[in-house]
């Protein structure tokens, strides 16, 4: 996908309506003097033969009209999206008075944003414009030549006090590498730990660091932060994790503007090849833009049934924002037994998927990293939690590697 400053110039776009005054409007802001080619079909998806239907994939964005109370044509956009696998945006004009309920359905099946019939042409190119803008960061670009874009790696938690600062503090430095690597690379890839977990976050009393202020800088800029910005704010651990430490004084967990955050994540990718977001156990406007540019989201919790039930509702949250977000399972302070519990295949059934990451509970020595201010990854590497950590945070590392540059 082509776009300059998300001009929305150089696009392809299918239209699927037979309205007429849908297509102009359409025209008009995709005109061909910018390069812009528009694709008219009167037919709806259901009537469409399965290639036509592939040829979707073939566009920018396909934006298309619908009635959400057309079961037939639901299926088939459906089914349509089930087998999607590149960047193309799926919009649906439907009724003006469409309840919220039905606009969630719409989205969980894989719609990107779902609009009214009645919106007119700015009001189409202002939806379009920040949907395309959310897709599209700019390449990263060092001395060595362009790097991949950064991964991001939020972590939650099913309760407070289930340990998902101790999994986040240890994923960021495990993911670091190089001579300290517990997956024995040559080169160190970049990482930054973000502690968003605003009236709580500890993350920074794990690795002996005082808040410099940094997150209150963020959280009272009047500004959109740069590179320069950035730099002040995070504080360099001997390990080689960049932290941003969440403030010290008690704030509001709405203190933090989500522009501010898109920015700031436009900026580590640019700079980190993973960035890893401690998140607090709350569901808050600004989380929106850090899931919707997660590669992978790690939820700690345990097998018991508040737990699990928590977990469960908050994946179909994550998932309403970003629909093929993948989530790994963290369960915290428990050891996995060679013959699963009743207890812990229910707890599978109930988060559709097998719980492979366990983290036994140790406290002695991870209350002794907490007061000495090290990981437990790096004090007491051949411990059982030890290895528990190492072990989960390099399967997690191999499946979202990127290629670091190499040190001149």
């Amino acid at each position: 996908m082509e776009n300059n400053d998300f001009n929305l110039k150089s696009q392809s776009v299918l239209l699927v309506s037979e309205q007429g005054s849908i297509a102009r409007m359409v025209s008009d802001v995709f005109p061909s003097s910018e390069n812009n080619t528009v694709t008219e079909s009167a037919n709806t998806f259901k009537k469409l033969n399965g290639a036509a239907l592939q040829l979707a994939f073939k566009h920018d964005l396909v934006i298309f009209e619908i009635d959400s109370d057309d079961a037939g044509e639901l299926q088939a956009i459906e089914e349509l999206l089930a087998r999607r696998s590149g960047d193309t945006l799926f919009i649906a004009l439907t009724q003006n008075d469409l309840s919220i309920t039905k606009a969630r359905e719409l989205r969980k099946i894989g719609v990107d944003e779902v609009l009214p019939l009645s919106i007119d042409g700015e009001g189409l190119k202002a939806a379009i414009t920040e949907k395309v803008g959310a897709r599209i960061v700019p390449q990263p670009v060092f001395a060595n030549g362009p790097v991949a874009q950064g991964k991001i790696i939020p972590v939650t938690k099913s309760r407070g006090g289930i340990g998902a600062s101790t999994v986040a503090v240890n994923l960021a430095c495990a993911l670091v590498g190089g001579k300290r690597s517990f997956f024995r690379k040559k080169t160190e890839s970049r990482v930054a730990l973000l502690d968003f977990d605003l009236q709580f976050g500890n993350a920074n009393v794990f690795l002996d660091i005082e808040d410099n202020g940094g997150c209150l800088q963020l959280i009272e800029s009047a500004e959109q932060p740069d590179d320069h910005f950035l730099s002040s704010i995070l504080q360099k651990h001997s390990i080689g994790v960049d932290v941003l430490c969440a403030p010290a004084p008690m704030v509001p967990l709405q203190s933090i503007r989500s522009d501010l955050i898109e920015e700031l994540l436009n900026l580590l990718q640019r700079r980190y090849d993973y960035v890893v977001i401690d998140l607090p156990c709350a569901i808050v406007e600004w989380v929106e833009p850090i899931l919707r540019r997660a590669t992978k989201l790690a939820l700690v919790t345990d097998t018991s049934v508040p737990c699990v039930r928590q977990a469960r509702r908050l994946i179909d949250f994550y998932r309403e924002t970003n629909v093929g977000l993948p989530i790994e399972i963290i369960i915290n302070h428990e050891r996995q037994t060679l013959i699963k519990p009743a207890h812990v295949r229910e707890a599978e059934k109930v988060l559709e998927t097998k719980l492979k990451h366990w983290v036994p509970d140790n406290q002695k020595i991870a209350r002794n990293a907490v007061d000495l201010g090290q990981p437990v990854i790096a004090m007491k590497p051949k411990s059982d939690i030890g290895k528990a950590l190492a072990k989960m945070a390099e399967a997690l590392g191999s499946e979202l590697q990127v290629a670091a540059p190499k040190n001149n």
